[in-house]
């Protein structure tokens, strides 16, 4: 049984006066956020069903699909999901 590779996006921001960096580790129907910097935390895997004709993306993703497949881009929400990774840990 082979397993998903997972591909890596990078995220960062500023956000109270603190620069936030990380990634997305994610393929086209689960992701997650890791945060690295000012501290190290991850957030839970965050799945789509598979019945749902969509795939999670980023600017990697640059190949093309059927145009029955929505592609969801996840960059601004997992930037969003980083602030709160922060505040709640900070």
């Amino acid at each position: 049984m082979s397993s998903i590779q997972l591909k890596k996006y990078p995220i960062s921001c500023i956000h109270d006066d603190t620069k936030l960096t990380g990634y997305i580790e994610y393929w086209s129907k689960d992701y997650r956020i890791v945060l690295e910097q000012p501290f190290r935390s991850e957030s839970n895997m965050i799945h789509m069903m598979y019945m749902i004709p969509a795939r999670f993306t980023t600017p990697l993703d640059n190949d093309t699909l059927g145009s029955d497949v929505k592609c969801i881009d996840i960059v601004s929400t997992c930037i969003n999901k980083m602030k709160q990774i922060y505040d709640k840990e900070k």
